[in-house]
């Protein structure tokens, strides 16, 4: 199983995207709706004479063209309701399936771990036989490789326990087992502020939702508007007589002359006025979750660094220590907590690779746009 796989898998089965797409449906059958004319009255009459009367009523001038334009706006707002839902199901499918990374990773350390601990404790056992280590830190060094291997069931635990949920993500039985093919990267990324910047501004869901909804907001003022005009209706009117003319042709209108729709105007006029100031906060809103995802991938970026040239320091150290010890060097308390250190600094560095990983992930949805092009951000199938 690889991201790439996942993602699509996520696309088409997660929970928010299948609501997400229902809701689009919903929106595309409006704007079917508000294209169609209005259904037509027939009027039959019964008595000495028979009649048969058809009207078709038609919007005020203009306002049936705004309602089908203003639906098209919700359609393409929901579309990128549908976007958006994505980049929030990518952003958590990207955190469970790094949880499965990182386990996977954090299973083979604790064997690492555990072998370094083995030899820890093979080390206190030959000096204590050869009469130069006390009892006591036989027993410390056993109890520190019992901790270690719980450590390495605790892994265990966890790594079952998050391929649960990307099975739930992906709509498998959550008991389906699978081994990631992929490894976590320490991605090296050329960011500039300005460039991410712009980016979040065309490509943002949210922005482009606010602007959508300011444009339908002005065409439903004038929609509003144009309703003072009457709005109209054509029919057809059949009697059944003798003489000839036993049919006619009807016109009618309904003229708003009580308050000239200003109840409507004045309500569009503020809806118009909300959504442009909704449209400020949302920019900047959009902005700032940007500039701060922005400078937290920086700031990962530099702790990983310091944790992976820490690791390659603890490598070394180890060596030095376990030589160092069975030379009789360096003492008990000294040596373990060399080897506590080694430990510590594997550790450190895997945690710093996914905090690394995830701060990427936020990023790009806060711009709507891949960074690592391999890992599917735009992968729908």
């Amino acid at each position: 199983l690889n991201f790439k796989t996942v993602v699509q898998l996520a696309y088409q089965h997660h929970p928010d995207m299948l609501e997400a797409r229902s809701s689009l449906k919903v929106t595309q059958g409006n704007l079917i709706n508000a294209r169609s004319l209005s259904n037509p009255e027939i009027e039959l009459g019964f008595g000495d004479e028979v009649s048969f009367e058809l009207k078709q009523p038609f919007s005020p001038l203009g306002v049936g063209f705004l309602k089908s334009k203003i639906a098209t706006n919700e359609v393409k707002i929901q579309e990128e309701h549908l976007k958006s839902s994505w980049g929030s199901v990518y952003t958590k499918v990207w955190q469970i399936y790094s949880d499965v990374l990182i386990s996977q990773n954090q299973s083979e350390l604790p064997e690492q771990n555990l072998e370094s601990m083995r030899h820890f404790f093979g080390e206190v056992q030959i000096r204590y036989q050869s009469g130069r280590a006390l009892k006591n830190e036989v027993q410390r060094a056993k109890i520190e490789l019992l901790k270690t291997e719980s450590a390495f069931l605790q892994v265990q635990g966890k790594l079952r326990q998050a391929k649960a949920y990307v099975n739930l993500a992906i709509g498998r039985s959550i008991d389906a087992d699978f081994k990631i093919e992929e490894q976590l990267n320490e991605y090296d990324l050329d960011l500039d502020i300005e460039q991410i910047k712009a980016k979040a501004l065309a490509n943002r869901p949210d922005i482009k939702i606010a602007r959508l909804r300011i444009d339908s907001a002005r065409k439903n003022l004038i929609k509003e508007q144009l309703s003072r005009l009457p709005s109209y209706f054509v029919g057809f009117q059949k009697m059944n007589k003798e003489s000839d003319k036993d049919y006619a042709v009807l016109l009618g209108f309904s003229i708003p002359i009580w308050n000239l729709n200003q109840g409507e105007v004045k309500k569009a006029n503020a809806q118009k006025e909300l959504q442009e100031a909704r449209q400020f906060i949302i920019v900047n809103e959009a902005l700032l979750d940007n500039y701060t995802a922005f400078w937290d991938v920086e700031l990962k970026k530099q702790q990983l660094d310091l944790f992976k040239a820490s690791v390659e320091e603890a490598h070394e150290l180890l060596r030095l220590a376990h030589t160092r010890y069975g030379e009789g060097k360096i003492d008990f308390l000294n040596y373990l907590d060399q080897v506590s250190s080694v430990i510590e600094a594997k550790t450190s560095y895997y945690r710093a690779l996914l905090n690394y990983s995830q701060s990427i992930s936020y990023l790009e949805v806060s711009m709507n746009e891949s960074l690592r092009g391999e890992e599917g951000f735009h992968e729908k199938p």
